[in-house]
């Protein structure tokens, strides 16, 4: 489960980790109450869960209550990648000397958590990960025990931080390596991590995901407050795995193991996946619908592939499913299907029927057609 920003600032908080004081405000006048108990300057942020917040215009610094109230009206309502905002988080403005970042998360390919710091943070670290990989240091992380602090702190001075913030960085990364594990988590990370100008490093942000199987055991429900959650209970409903990601491109395929190699591809062809979604075997007419519409409703979806290979499931039925959604939905998104197996030529047949791209050969090729229809948007 994802948490929202305030409720990852309270988790840092309760582990150790300073934080700006800060409030939450679902109107106007709360968040114009919580500003002048922190006193101006403040920031308003609009709290979703999806990424991309600031630069979409999804946090706002202001220095008085008019500014404040202005602010606040326009983000409540604001949406974001498909989710409206109707809580902000007020917090005290920083007076920052120097942006940090750090994360543990899982490692898929590791099979472990892994520590990641970057002596460079904020709105940009996504691009920097892919243009500079080597200003980020990692260290895998020991399920059995918590690395030494001489560990961490080796990683940070490679990181080129010294004098005394590295003590002080180092401290707070250890913070965060034992919040991880006490509170279950998949993913918690700090961007930015910032030195103000006292030299005290503080969490100016929080992304944090906790294991749907530990929340019993860390004392909380599951919200459905995000549409990222609907979506998975529609998918659950069907019979379908969905898992949100946070790029363009929704993949459909038929079987774990597909649709993480058409992921793959997706990603190699310089695009990137906003959702995963596992038909299984022996999906419906009616499923297979319901399994595009759930696809299309992920905020940021701006096209869908499809990879089907049909051992026991039927090319007819997941024809006739993705026809369903093309006549009664018309969607804007363009679809490409890829196709092969039980009966295949019928399936064919009844996609060009609506005009809709079929890719009879491999995987990549359908993935190139899709990367030169997204440019053309």
């Amino acid at each position: 489960m994802r948490l929202f920003e305030y409720e990852g600032v309270e988790l840092l908080r309760r582990s150790g980790i300073a934080t700006m004081p800060s409030g939450v405000a679902r109107t106007i006048e709360e968040a114009a109450a919580c500003a002048a108990t922190l006193g101006y300057p403040v920031v308003v942020k609009a709290q979703v869960l999806a990424g991309g917040r600031g630069k979409a215009g999804g946090v706002k610094p202001v220095q008085d209550e008019t500014a404040l109230r202005a602010s606040a009206a326009s983000l409540f309502g604001m949406t974001i990648k498909g989710e409206t905002c109707d809580t902000l988080l007020v917090a005290k403005a920083a007076d920052i000397a120097h942006e940090f970042y750090a994360g543990v998360t899982l490692d898929a390919a590791a099979g472990a958590p892994v520590l990641i710091f970057c002596a460079e943070g904020g709105m940009d670290i996504e691009t920097l990960a892919k243009t500079a990989p080597h200003k980020l240091r990692k260290l895998p992380l020991s399920t059995l025990r918590l690395p030494r602090r001489h560990e961490i702190l080796d990683q940070i001075r490679l990181a080129g931080i010294t004098g005394d913030t590295l003590p002080k960085i180092t401290t707070t990364v250890q913070q965060l390596i034992a919040a991880f594990f006490a509170h279950d988590c998949a993913t918690l990370e700090i961007n930015p991590l910032a030195v103000l100008a006292d030299g005290q490093p503080v969490a100016l942000d929080a992304k944090a995901v906790i294991d749907d199987s530990a929340l019993k055991r860390q004392g909380m429900a599951k919200t459905v407050a995000a549409p990222a959650v609907t979506l998975e209970q529609r998918a659950a409903a069907a019979g379908v795995n969905y898992v949100r990601l946070d790029g363009d491109v929704g993949v459909i395929a038929s079987g774990a193991g597909l649709a993480m190699a058409s992921m793959d591809t997706v990603t190699a062809c310089g695009c990137r996946a906003a959702s995963f979604l596992d038909t299984g075997g022996g999906i419906s007419c009616a499923n297979m619908a319901e399994a595009l519409r759930i696809t299309l409703a992920t905020p940021g979806v701006r096209a869908v592939f499809l990879n089907i290979f049909a051992g026991i499931n039927n090319c007819a039925e997941v024809a006739k499913g993705i026809a369903t959604v093309i006549d009664e939905d018309k969607p804007a998104a363009p679809l490409i299907v890829r196709m092969r197996g039980h009966s295949q030529e019928e399936g064919w047949a009844i996609l060009t029927s609506r005009n809709i791209p079929v890719a009879k050969g491999a995987t990549e090729e359908a993935v190139r057609l899709l990367a030169a229809r997204l440019k053309g948007l």
